[in-house]
Order: C-alpha cells, then structure tokens, then sequence
C-alpha cells in the first residue's frame, strides 16, 4: 500500500473513532466497563466472522500464535476494560490529554521493538502535536484533573501503543482482516468471564445503550481495526499513530457542526498545530529506510 493511502486510511480510521468516545459514554449510562468493553468485542469477533470466516482466513503460523494472543490479551481486552473504568473515574480532559501520549509510547517502543526510527523532525512533530491536542482539549473549558486514577488512562495509553506495534510486525506478513479477526476473537473468548450478569443488562438496556455497544463493535473495533492495519502496512507505526492527535480537534468540530458547540479561539490555535505537526511527521518524520520501498516516493 502506497504512503499517501496508508496515511488516507489513517485518517479515515480516526474519522470512525472520533465518535466513539462519546458514544462509550452513552453506553456508560448503563452499562457496567467491564460489560461495555466485553460486548464491544463480542460484537466486534461476530461482524468480523461474517466476513473472514467464508474467506477461509486461517489460523497464524505456529512461532507467531504468542504474539497473536498477546495482542488480542493487551489490545483488546485490557486495553478497553482499563479504557472504560478510566473513563467513568478521570475528567473527560485528563483522559483524552493521557490517551494522547499513544502516539509517543508508540514511537519509543518501535524502535527497539520492529526497528522503526523517527527523524529529528518526527519526534518534534509529535511533541508539538502534544502539545496542540492539549490545547485544544483545556480550550473546551475542561478541567484538568491528573490524581492516581489517571495512571488507569496512562496504562490504557501504553497498552494501545502495544497492539500498535504488535499489528506492524504482523501486518508485515499477514493481510490486515486476518489480524484484526484473531485479535478480536481473541478479545472476545478472553472477556468472557467479564460478561456474567451482561445478558440481563442488555435485556433492560434502552435502545441508545444498545446501539452504543453494536457501534463500537462493528464500527469502532471490527472495520476500524481493519483499517488501522491496512494502514500499518504502507507506513511506520510511529507516523500512522501520529493521527491520533487529530481525534481532539476533530471532535471539537463534531461538537461544534452536531451540537452548536462554538469553539474558542484557543481550541482553533491548538487545532492548526495540531494539522502543522502532523503534517511535520508525516512529511518529514521518517528515518531513511524505515518505508517500504514502494511508498518512498510518497514521503
């Protein structure tokens, strides 16, 4: 996949994502986290074995089946049972400033772990885009509010930038369905013990609690996690993870198109740094030999 459709990808992913931290939130309201996050991945594992299984996708080769559930374990139902409890115990601006630092976690784990490097310019960017989507975040009028439940958010971010790196190497030899189906399949059979009591809440819950959880499900984890790998596969990890620092402004633009929330002159400032840094490195953030061959002419 060419540089410039992997980033497409990316972005489009983000797109997909951007509405699904407020619709946790919906699902939150009556559902328990530990419930959420289960049926997320349940629904995530069926709408992806609707279309993997007919396409005979196989099980990984056998030195790669650790890894496999390690994703599945760390990405998936960790990372979103962590997610979720965070969500509901940390100010919604703390935890989208913590869920930020993926991208960097990102970037120091490639390197030792896949042997991606960042220029000079990438790490700047990222710092910058930091700093940015902070400022978008604290322009909404959020409070900031970082006590020892934050370290639920920082563990959540680490355990994001994890899969993330885990999917580069796999992505590399398999195609992007087959490791977002072991993942979600892997997700859900280990979230099964989550879900005791799970059936009687959905039996009560109203109709939005309902579409919160189908949505994450298909939306959010089976066709974003697909996405994410197809744009794992035609550029670093490091830079595809640098569009996540566009979900703040892009939800400040959902709010403000959906819910007539005006943005302030500081979430404006903060969103065009946030545009620039990304820009920084994606252009520029690449270390020589870190693209495949046939996305260099992309950069």
């Amino acid at each position: 996949m060419a540089y410039r459709a992997a980033m497409v990808a990316a972005f489009a992913t983000i797109l997909i994502w951007s509405f699904s931290y407020p619709v946790a939130r919906v699902g939150l309201r009556h559902f328990d986290p530990l419930h959420l996050s289960g049926l997320r991945l349940v629904a995530a594992a069926l709408a992806l074995s609707i279309i993997a299984l007919p396409r005979r996708v196989g099980l990984p080769e056998r030195g790669d089946r650790l890894r496999v559930v390690s994703a599945g374990l760390i990405g998936m139902t960790f990372y979103l049972a962590i997610l979720y409890i965070g969500l509901q115990v940390v100010e919604s601006a703390s935890a989208a400033i913590l869920i930020a630092l993926t991208p960097i976690f990102v970037a120091l784990l490639s390197g030792p772990m896949i042997g991606e490097r960042l220029t000079a310019w990438g790490w700047s960017g990222l710092l910058l885009a930091s700093a940015g989507a902070a400022l978008v975040i604290l322009g909404q009028g959020s409070a900031l509010d970082l006590g020892v439940s934050s370290l639920l958010l920082l563990v959540a971010a680490l355990a994001h930038a994890l899969y993330n790196v885990a999917a580069k190497s796999l992505v590399a030899r398999y195609s992007p369905l087959q490791v977002a189906s072991w993942s979600m399949w892997v997700g859900a059979v280990t979230s099964l013990p989550l879900l005791l009591g799970a059936p009687r809440q959905v039996a009560d819950a109203p109709w939005d609690a309902v579409f919160s959880f189908i949505y994450l499900g298909v939306c959010g984890s089976a066709l974003g996690f697909v996405m994410w790998g197809r744009a794992m596969v035609g550029a670093p990890a490091a830079v595809v993870s640098s569009a996540l620092y566009a979900t703040p402004p892009l939800s400040a633009l959902i709010g403000w198109l959906w819910l007539d929330e005006r943005p302030t002159i500081w979430v404006m400032i903060g969103g065009m740094v946030v545009l620039g840094a990304v820009t920084m490195v994606i252009r520029r953030g690449v270390a020589a030999g870190t693209v495949p061959a046939d996305a260099s002419s992309q950069v």
